[in-house]
């Protein structure tokens, strides 16, 4: 299809509206009678369009966040950047706006629409397309007309010729009404180079058609809940991917694959939790499978180091606790004994962690969001956790005793079998109470194995799970350690008191963190705003540096980085010297928007921050356990020059 005249009706009838209505006071705004940051809309009975703004007033930043939104009749459609086999995208001139210096388009990601073989790519229903506005002088009303032309489509196509208006303010710029769905739409804008850990190895000519090598957190990626979406040269056309070798395989049409060779393609990869867009030129040779046994020996050490900083985590105080005790009550006696005792507590660190691996796998599998610690957003689990802490801290005191099961029995005899329940069951505990923790190494092996086939998840947590039991482990190999504790005496009666008063303490947290899901009303912290979807970004078009927590009531190190750096006086006048804006996301309850946003670093627990600037428009990540300098180094590094 040939595209309409250059000059058209339309922006000859825009530069008439600025040159008639830009300079008079309340401009176009004051013409259309349309309400400050709201366009009005224009269109037919198929389509409507119009302007809008994330912000009421212009402030003093050097560009404006706007948006081009439509809402489309049902059955109706409007195009991607790229249309696929038919179609025409949505394009803007400003041309005769004099306060606009230039502008910038984007495309959240598409859907597949597919008729006789044909596919197109585009949106129906209603979209909202972001759209930054570069000012000519910050800090000034702003009034502007843009001609748009474009294509609607059905079971016929419909030209698009509109001249949208919009006037906002000059004044402090603060969040619009449509602010929120902006950010939602922004969110969904494709991410290049690497997203949710997923990156582009490489694509090529493969037969008839193209195969393309994904990558996530280095291991090959050999499915996709979504689409794979392939810009090239005119009169191609492309299918949908099919996966098999450790590759993604698509069909062309339209011209011979062959003649891609050498060529630039940009790829747009949309999975259930991450959005990626990544360039590559189309190799001749085709692409060999990478082989996945390097990356899992290496994540199978990074799991084993990670279960063993776990021990010594601030949030596996009650792990600590059921340590000491099960140590001190060792404070002599047989070698066999011992042994006995500490590898049922191996074991039950290890069982449970197998036990773990196959939920989230199950979880996964129904399509269910997963994560690490995610558990504890239940208030069923809550319930039962606050009850066997409790129950623990009562056998501590030797109040009530464990039940003995028939198997135990005839493992440790009559006389060790309720120690050896015990032990085991505290193993359990450990896991459990371990869980709400990240830690180096544990957040990068989770995102490998959530992201891996199900054998190699379950062989992930096995291996954090031994590294986690090391401890008891290295007690059962070598029993002799436990002659240089101290001997029991009256002193260990007062220390088990003490340690039974950390397990009532944190059965009582756990309640407290249950009344999360009946009393959720309170916001974010003073100086905080609540974390939306597309939020930071959005700010950071407009020039300012964001910083982003996520957090829950459930996670301990998050509250020990908040107690000893991010509420310090130090941070906070950093973060007040910078103007930093601060955005926290509450994860205590479930939330999948903020689920898919940790996917999109690649990670499924928490502590989780970033940083996001000019210089970091995409965000840094920051490491689970914060310091001062790392933030301040962040701060640096997202402030710095625009990236081109």
């Amino acid at each position: 299809m040939n595209k309409w005249r250059k000059i058209s009706f339309q922006r000859v009838l825009t530069l008439m509206l600025v040159c008639m209505f830009g300079g008079l006071p309340g401009g176009i705004h004051g013409v259309h009678g349309a309400k400050a940051d709201t366009g009005p809309w224009q269109g037919n009975e198929y389509f409507e369009a119009r302007l809008i703004s994330a912000v009421t007033a212009t402030g003093e930043a050097p560009s404006l966040e706007a948006g081009l939104e439509f809402r489309l009749s049902p059955g109706w459609k409007v195009y991607w950047r790229s249309p696929g086999d038919a179609g025409l995208p949505p394009e803007l001139d400003f041309t005769g706006s004099g306060a606009v210096a230039g502008h910038h388009l984007s495309f959240p990601a598409p859907t597949r629409f597919s008729i006789l073989g044909f596919d197109s790519y585009g949106y129906s229903d209603a979209v909202i397309l972001p759209l930054r506005l570069d000012l000519v002088r910050a800090g000034r009303d702003l009034v502007v007309a843009a001609g748009l032309e474009g294509l609607v489509c059905s079971d016929i196509c419909i030209p698009v010729q509109e001249v949208l208006t919009l006037s906002v303010p000059a004044g402090e710029a603060k969040p619009s009404s449509h602010a929120r769905r902006m950010a939602e739409f922004r969110s969904s804008v494709p991410s290049a180079g690497t997203a949710g850990g997923v990156s582009l190895r490489g694509v090529a000519i493969d037969g008839e058609g193209l195969s393309l090598a994904l990558e996530r957190v280095g291991q090959p990626l050999t499915r996709l809940d979504g689409d794979i979406f392939i810009e090239a040269a005119s009169g191609y056309g492309f299918t949908s991917p099919q996966f098999s070798g450790g590759l993604a395989r698509i069909g062309v049409s339209g011209k011979p694959a062959a003649d891609l060779a050498g060529n630039p393609v940009t790829i747009t990869v949309v999975g259930r939790d991450f959005l990626l867009e990544a360039s590559s030129v189309v190799a001749g040779e085709p692409l060999k499978p990478t082989s996945i046994m390097p990356a899992l020996l290496a994540m199978l050490g990074v799991a084993f180091i990670g279960g063993v900083i776990l021990n010594v985590m601030p949030c596996v105080l009650p792990v600590l606790t059921l340590k000491l005790s099960s140590v001190m009550g060792h404070g002599g006696g047989e070698a066999m004994a011992i042994r006995r005792s500490f590898i049922a507590t191996a074991a039950g660190v290890i069982v449970s962690f197998i036990i773990l691996g196959a939920a989230l796998l199950l979880a996964r599998s129904a399509g269910l969001a997963v994560g690490w610690g995610i558990q504890f957003q239940q208030p069923a689990f809550l319930i039962l956790a606050a009850a066997a802490i409790g129950f623990f801290g009562l056998v501590m005191l030797d109040i009530v005793t464990l039940p003995v099961p028939q198997f135990a029995q005839r493992l440790g005899g009559s006389q060790a079998s309720s120690g050896l329940a015990g032990d085991f069951a505290s193993g359990a505990l450990a896991t459990l109470l371990a869980t709400p923790c990240s830690a180096p190494f544990v957040g990068t092996a989770i995102a490998f194995a959530l992201a891996a086939p199900g054998g190699m998840l379950m062989t992930v947590f096995l291996s954090m799970g031994a590294g986690l039991a090391l401890p008891w482990v290295m007690v059962a190999a070598f029993p002799a350690l436990v002659r240089y504790l101290p001997k029991p005496g009256p002193w260990l009666i007062t220390m088990k008191r003490v340690l039974a008063l950390g397990l009532f303490a944190t059965s009582v947290w756990l309640l407290t963190v249950l009344g999360s899901h009946f009393n959720s009303s309170a916001g974010p912290d003073q100086g905080w705003q609540e974390w939306q979807p597309g939020l930071a970004q959005s700010l950071t078009a407009e020039g300012r540096v964001v910083f982003v927590d996520v957090t829950a009531d459930w996670c301990i190190t998050c509250k020990t980085n908040k107690a000893l750096v991010l509420d310090t006086d130090t941070v906070s006048k950093t973060f007040a010297d910078q103007g930093v804006v601060l955005l926290r996301a509450d994860w205590t309850l479930p939330d999948d928007a903020i689920s898919a946003y940790l996917a999109s670093f690649g990670r499924y627990g928490i502590p989780f921050n970033a940083v996001y600037g000019l210089s970091a428009p995409d965000g840094l990540p920051l490491p689970e356990i914060l310091t001062t300098s790392a933030i301040r180094d962040a701060l640096q590094r997202a402030s710095g020059p625009p990236l081109h």
